[in-house]
């Protein structure tokens, strides 16, 4: 489901903490009105029994090529977390493209994926959190926001992992999510999430990481993207 048929590109992310992170970033960037994407729309559970369909990594693929299809010489971004295995997530993106006529490479390049659709014109995005070489997901990539001399923030990864070793449950993979929300907990404004901590500067816009990933943004707003390597 997209909102607005009149953005320039139109992003598919897993879910809400994607959705915020990601728009705020943008925004630091001074974005005009008509240059901002536009994203699914989220509707939240209703109860922790309930599972939204349209939110995590499967619905992003899914929506793949019907979004390819519905926007044709437009421009539509999928941005996905890349987990345990960046390969395996890229060849589950590419073979999907491929079925909407987007020429893949084996491999996704460190500056992310661009292309476009041979039959609809579409032209296509793809990122994979953090960077597209390392596996990981957002958080990864948020951690990258912070500044690195930050001493809070490398004391929130050992308390982090002195909590792991007292039996705090978080599995490893969700690590730098733990230790993104310690340190964010330990702000002049505890616990911002991830959209007002970008907004308010504790995650910072300017850094090597969120200045790559505009710059893949931003490829995506020319006429014709192409891949790099």
């Amino acid at each position: 489901m997209i909102a607005g048929p009149d953005a320039p590109v139109r992003f598919f992310v897993e879910g809400v903490d994607d959705f915020h992170a990601i728009l705020h970033l943008l925004r630091r960037y001074n974005l005009s009105r008509e240059e901002t994407p536009q994203f699914p729309k989220f509707r939240l559970p209703r109860n922790e029994n309930e599972h939204d369909h349209s939110q995590g990594k499967r619905a992003v693929l899914d929506a793949i090529e019907t979004a390819v299809k519905a926007n044709p010489n437009e421009s539509v971004g999928f941005v996905l977390d890349a987990d345990d295995d960046v390969q395996a997530s890229w060849e589950a993106v590419a073979h999907r493209l491929v079925n909407v006529s987007v020429d893949a490479p084996a491999g996704i390049s460190s500056h992310g994926f661009w292309g476009r659709s041979s039959e609809w014109g579409t032209r296509v995005g793809v990122w994979l959190m953090p960077d597209n070489q390392r596996p990981g997901e957002l958080e990864d990539f948020l951690e990258e926001l912070v500044d690195g001399d930050d001493e809070l923030h490398l004391y929130a990864r050992e308390a982090t992992q002195g909590a792991k070793s007292r039996g705090a449950e978080f599995p490893d993979g969700k690590t730098s999510k733990a230790v993104l929300h310690t340190w964010l907990a330990w702000q002049e404004n505890p616990g911002r999430p991830y959209g007002t901590a970008i907004e308010s500067g504790y995650l910072r816009h300017d850094s090597d990481a969120a200045v790559r990933f505009v710059v893949w943004f931003r490829r995506l707003l020319a006429p014709d993207p192409q891949s790099t390597d």
